[in-house]
């Protein structure tokens, strides 16, 4: 049988890009000069030279015949399947249903074969997942939240699909403080500060999110920005068409920054249609309760893990020390991102 390293073995691979995020040193390696270029512009600020990386990543525009029985992964909001597995010895595959890239993972060790010009994202997303590997390693806890900081401090928006964690965190921005991270945030208890740990990742939003702020809306084109402001805002709310937004290159270098200490957890539990905004402030055991609001884990892409089981021990340990170090709120009530912005300026202001 197989395994994955054999499946690649024989690609010459020639095109070297090495990356420190966060101090996690990764390498990564590719056939196609347009992939490392592209790659090499998205990483920009964490391109270094890496001699012993933790991890190394490589990346095959081309086709791979994956041979073997793949198992969908199916979701619990019912959504359509995206990934299918199939474990082999030392490792595992992981199929993108959608675009036919696959995926294969050992210890320290990655690969994806396919359209990666057309599919680059889905390299980004490998990379950052050996990255956030590590960095659980170290005993962080992966959360499913956005993050902004000021001075080095930062406070984490959590909620469930649709909140608004994106453009909370872009009126932030907006707002003068740095970005830390959109949708995965690392975190971990360590002598009194609570550590967090942003992704490597460009915001993906949607049209309608650039359109409420300023700066951003100017990514849209005149006839876009016009077809946006005659929809229903339900129906702009709930727009899919996402798209990168590059925000050093628009709010100046030095906008995004991955490393700060945690100071606060808040959860977005506010809606569209509510009323008023109320800030309440959760006990451990409540924000316990609240866990599926901020967890997250990396699926498939952890060997250590059956792909959509519950926490683990070590996990559920490291949840509830977070919640006892920081303190952590539940917003309720009308979205009113501007009201957010007072909020979250008083919780860093300690």
């Amino acid at each position: 049988m197989s395994t994955p390293e054999s499946l690649v073995a024989d690609v010459v691979a020639p095109h070297v890009l090495g990356l420190s995020i966060a101090g996690v040193p990764l390498e990564i390696v590719t056939n196609d000069a347009d992939v490392w270029t592209a790659l090499g512009l998205y990483y920009a600020p964490w391109v270094a030279g890496v001699s012993a990386p933790a991890a190394r990543v490589r990346l095959v525009q081309g086709g791979l015949d994956a041979r073997g029985r793949f198992t969908d992964l199916v979701r619990r909001d019912g959504k359509r399947v995206k990934e299918a597995v199939q474990d082999l010895p030392g490792g595992r595959l992981v199929l993108k249903r959608a675009t036919g890239v696959v995926m294969g993972l050992w210890p320290g060790q990655a690969f994806a074969v396919g359209d990666l010009r057309a599919n680059l994202n889905q390299a980004i997303n490998l990379v950052n997942a050996c990255y956030a590997k590590l960095v659980l390693g170290r005993g962080h806890v992966l959360l499913h939240a956005a993050a902004v900081s000021r001075d080095g401090r930062a406070v984490v928006l959590a909620g469930p699909p649709g909140a608004g964690k994106s453009s909370a965190a872009l009126h932030l921005v907006d707002a003068g403080l740095r970005f830390v991270s959109n949708d995965r945030v690392l975190a971990r208890v360590n002598g009194g500060r609570v550590e967090a740990l942003g992704y490597p990742k460009q915001p993906r939003v949607n049209p309608g999110t650039l359109l409420g702020h300023p700066r951003l809306s100017e990514l849209l084109k005149p006839e876009e920005r016009a077809r946006l402001e005659a929809m229903d805002p339900a129906a702009r709310w709930d727009l899919e068409a996402k798209r990168d937004v590059d925000l050093d290159r628009i709010y100046g270098s030095g906008t995004v920054d991955l490393t700060a200490e945690m100071r606060a957890l808040v959860l977005l539990r506010w809606s569209r249609d509510g009323r008023g905004l109320q800030v309440d402030r959760l006990t451990p055991p409540s924000a316990l309760e609240r866990l599926e609001v901020f967890r997250k884990d990396l699926g498939a892409f952890d060997l250590d893990r059956v792909p959509g089981g519950l926490p683990t021990v070590a996990e559920m340990a490291g949840y509830q020390a977070l919640v006892a170090a920081v303190p952590v709120f539940e917003v309720t009530g009308r979205v009113d991102f501007r009201a957010l912005v007072g909020v979250t300026g008083a919780l860093l202001a300690g």
